[in-house]
């Protein structure tokens, strides 16, 4: 015995929505649902539920649209970013095995003068904190080397600086992008209950008044139901299809 399958889904409810709103157009002399349904659902009325819940789930692809390309230029340049900082320490770490800078230099970097690790980059925030470091750590120590300072190459700590300028500028705008995707997401999210609430409602209905029509087996009744946006399933989860009712024969034996 097929059982109707309530929806649970976004989907699925504005599936179920959208299929009674046409098919109050499409069946006027046979609605199924009461005029308080029809008016959250009229598409002539800007203000109806279904109106507002359909801009609402085409505002969140729409937001995630926008961030996509501004997230991928946000984790490009910090994976380039993070290559400059991780090569500047490096670097650096070779000059002093050379002798070219002195360990204590480390400090100015806002490392440990004996560390020979490069600083923790696992993080966006740390990857700019660490160039944030770079920028004001290589003047300062121009400053207190004087005529002895050897500036820091391949990277140097303005290329280090560039990349981190770029870097807060795509962060940002990547960031309000994610905001506004937040912002839909959630939107909809706040609408979900009230569309599942009116696609029970609807179908509850649909089923009830049905029900009151004895010139219809349970087969008839399930494929009215499904004009209306009901959706029957099998015990296995599988669609469940009802035959069409075979034709009557008329008097010659032919249907009529």
């Amino acid at each position: 015995m097929p059982n109707r399958r309530l929806p649970n889904s976004l989907a699925a409810v504005i599936r179920t929505l959208t299929t009674a709103r046409d098919a109050w157009t499409q069946f006027p002399s046979d609605r199924l649902i009461s005029p308080a349904h029809w008016a959250k659902l009229d598409p002539a009325a800007p203000d109806s539920f279904l109106n507002l819940l359909l801009k609402e789930a085409g505002d969140v692809p729409l937001a995630l649209a926008a961030q996509a390309p501004l997230t991928s230029a946000f984790s490009q340049s910090l994976a380039r970013l993070t290559l400059l900082v991780s090569h500047f320490h490096q670097v650096y770490d070779l000059g002093v095995d050379r002798g070219a800078f002195s360990p204590g230099g480390r400090a100015f970097y806002d490392r440990s003068v004996t560390s020979t690790a490069i600083p923790d980059l696992s993080t966006a925030l740390k990857v700019l904190e660490a160039a944030a470091h770079i920028a004001t750590g290589e003047a300062a120590r121009k400053t207190a080397e004087g005529a002895a300072h050897i500036p820091m190459t391949l990277p140097s700590a303005a290329e280090v600086a560039t990349a981190r300028a770029d870097t807060v500028q795509k962060r940002a705008a990547s960031e309000a992008a994610k905001l506004n995707t937040d912002t839909q997401e959630g939107e909809l999210a706040r609408l979900y209950p009230e569309a599942q609430k009116l696609a029970v409602s609807l179908i509850n209905t649909i089923e009830f008044n049905l029900d009151e029509r004895a010139n219809l087996d349970d087969a008839g009744r399930r494929r009215i139901a499904r004009q209306w946006g009901v959706v029957y399933v099998n015990n296995d989860g599988t669609a469940a299809q009802d035959p069409e009712p075979a034709p009557v024969a008329g008097p010659t034996g032919n249907p009529a």
